[in-house]
């Protein structure tokens, strides 16, 4: 979550000359962008796979034997745009599958919550729902009114494998209705704002009545009250809380190889997706750590080596279960227990409780988390997780603050001194790129900056060491102030 600050000014309705209207077309040419896009933190599509967010059969522009629509709504929504787009969809009975990628800086509130309703309608239905996704792309925005459109167009169905995509790299910015600044004085506009206010809230509410959205969504978007000022979603962590679905093109959501990965890894992993799913967790939750982990094996034990020594492909521990498939890429979800009449420990798949069918790859953008490297972005700042779930401390720092907490809280820095190699490390010119040297195991090195790749790697530090400077897989690569499994980060300034 960060204050973001918008281009221009969006009151009760559009103001004339702010941005062009809405452009509601088809777009067909996004087909192959869309088809690369997978949930990184182990949700499903909402087609119930774990594959790309875009689904058509044989790769072409049918689905369920019908044509496949890709609608873009681009520019600042107008009252009347939840009819063109209704009428683009078509009637109910003859409209055929369809996805929508939103680009839009907002508008008119009240036409964003029309929208809404407009897509929701498409979610209905005992058979497949029409409507199979709703997405931001990287790069692109969906802000005030559109980001009301997004929120209200699932079912309460949809929680946990949610229809609402953001791509990492994305903006997906919430706030409340608002009195236009140069009219605060005229009782008239503060009543058609008050409202509207309390329509949008309305709307809200029912979405956490039906368990669609979290109650931090409304707390936190209810302290942005200026044209200018968002509570901002990114593609990380928090989006997830709000019970939206990160998705990434192959850089972030390519699947792991499960080599140099440990039992940390697996761990950290797990805890990640646990504490970021938010529709799950109230103050109580946060009393324990989500994770309860108990192992018969120390943290750097090697993850081919958990499986080998359990004995399974497939293996659980309280909250945490992991997989090997076959051509050695890793499976990870927060979920499952072994019996109580089982050693404490991992325990083999047939035994553990609570999660059927294949588990979710683990992908490089839930590594990154936990390797410092969110988003692909090097953390150097970051917030604990706290039991408010207001994510509000760079408005509000003072009342982040507690006894014992050091100078400068609640922020804090993470330590990125002390690297060194467990094995040796072969350098190369870029992540995945050529081979420039290889440095021998027990050498210091400085982590200079991280990134996320498109390989089985998932996630690469550039380090420097004996006068030369490179880049290295990061689980080959340990720092000292991520050595816990149980140590959570959320970054500042990549939500």
């Amino acid at each position: 979550m960060r204050r973001a600050v918008a281009g221009g000014l969006l009151a009760l309705v559009t103001w004339a000359g702010m941005a062009a209207a809405a452009e509601i077309r088809l777009k067909p040419e996004l087909a192959g962008r869309l088809a690369q896009i997978r949930p990184v933190y182990g949700e499903r599509n909402s087609l119930g796979d774990d594959g790309p967010i875009l689904v058509t059969e044989g790769g072409g522009t049918t689905l369920w034997g019908q044509t496949f629509k890709i609608i873009g709504i681009d520019g600042v929504i107008e009252a009347g745009d939840a009819e063109k787009l209704s009428s683009l969809i078509g009637p109910y009975e003859t409209a055929g599958p369809f996805l929508v990628v939103m680009n839009s800086p907002g508008g008119n509130f009240l036409e964003g919550v029309r929208m809404g309703k407009v897509l929701k309608e498409y979610r209905e239905g005992n058979g497949d729902p029409y409507l199979t996704g709703v997405v931001v792309l990287a790069g692109q925005e969906c802000m005030s009114a559109c980001a009301v459109a997004f929120a209200t167009s699932a079912l309460p169905r949809d929680s946990g494998m949610s229809v609402r995509f953001v791509e990492m790299g994305a903006r997906l910015g919430f706030h409340m209705p608002f009195v236009p600044t140069d009219q605060q004085s005229q009782q008239t506009e503060i009543a058609r704002a008050m409202d509207l206010t309390y329509e949008v809230m309305s709307e809200y509410m029912a979405l956490i009545g039906n368990r669609v959205a979290p109650t931090a969504l409304v707390q936190n978007a209810l302290f942005y009250r200026r044209p200018d000022q968002f509570f901002l979603l990114e593609g990380g962590l928090v989006t997830r809380f709000m019970d939206f679905v990160p998705v990434a093109g192959p850089v972030g959501s390519t699947p792991l190889t499960a080599s140099g990965l440990t039992q940390r890894d697996v761990l950290n992993m797990c805890q990640y997706q646990a504490y970021s799913a938010g529709r799950e967790f109230i103050a109580a939750e946060y009393e324990f750590w989500p994770v309860q982990a108990y192992s018969q094996f120390p943290d750097d034990t090697p993850v081919e080596e958990l499986f080998r020594q359990v004995g399974a492909s497939r293996i659980t521990t309280h909250g945490c279960s992991a997989e090997l498939f076959e051509g050695g890429t890793l499976g990870v979800s927060a979920i499952g227990d072994c019996p109580q009449d089982v050693p404490s420990g991992w325990c083999r798949s047939e035994q553990a409780q609570g999660y059927v069918g294949r588990l979710p790859p683990a992908t490089g953008a839930l590594l990154a988390d936990s390797l410092g490297c969110h988003g692909g972005r090097m953390t150097h700042t970051y917030y604990r997780w706290d039991d408010t779930n207001a994510f509000l401390e760079e408005e509000r720092p003072d009342a982040y603050r507690w006894e014992g907490a050091p100078p400068g809280a609640p922020e804090y820095a993470l330590d990125w001194s002390g690297a060194v190699l467990p094995t040796n490390l072969t350098l190369r010119d870029a992540p995945g790129g050529e081979r420039v040297t290889v440095l021998d195991a027990g050498t210091p090195v400085e982590v200079e900056d991280c990134a996320l790749s498109p390989d089985g790697q998932g996630v690469w530090y550039r380090v420097a060491a004996n006068g030369m400077s490179g880049w290295g897989s990061a689980r080959y690569i340990d720092v000292p102030a991520l050595q816990g499994w149980d140590f959570m980060v959320r970054p500042k300034g990549f939500q």
